[in-house]
């Protein structure tokens, strides 16, 4: 999805799409230039939840990799995104961390009590102390 944003007054910091009738938000990417009193293009992609590899948080940004190793950037808040997710398809293995459980091939046991977790596109993601043990659990009842 692709549209024009159009400030009137000041540069365009943030455009939110919905799909749903305004049940949801999402941002959209805004392409540079971001001038003042401008138009700004944006756009959208649709990735669907089985094809999320993982999502990492980098301040205000969130990093999705796919299962083709394909990355999207956005900004919405990974506690926000999380409460969309299938808990049953998605585990947090870090306060900035969500990994695709189908998906992790292998956790690998690292010094401190942290763990690091495979997945099957070859991504390795850290696992703090406390996520170790929820994964750990997780695992054992599947």
């Amino acid at each position: 999805m692709t549209g024009l944003a159009w400030s009137g007054n000041g540069k365009i910091e943030r455009v939110e799409i919905t799909i749903d009738g305004g049940r949801s938000w999402v941002a959209a990417q805004l392409q540079e230039p971001r001038l003042p009193i401008a138009l700004t293009r944006c756009h959208n992609i649709n990735v669907p939840s089985q094809q999320i590899a993982s999502i990492v948080a980098e301040g205000e940004l969130l990093h999705i990799t796919t299962v083709q190793k394909e990355r999207h950037t956005i900004t919405y808040r990974l506690k926000d995104l999380e409460r969309r997710l299938d808990p049953s398809r998605f585990i947090r293995l870090g306060r900035g961390t969500l990994a695709n459980v189908e998906l992790i091939t292998k956790v690998s046991t690292m010094p401190g009590g942290t763990h690091l977790a495979v997945l099957g596109n070859g991504q390795k993601l850290q696992v703090s102390r406390l996520q170790s043990r929820i994964l750990r659990e997780r695992f054992l009842k599947l």
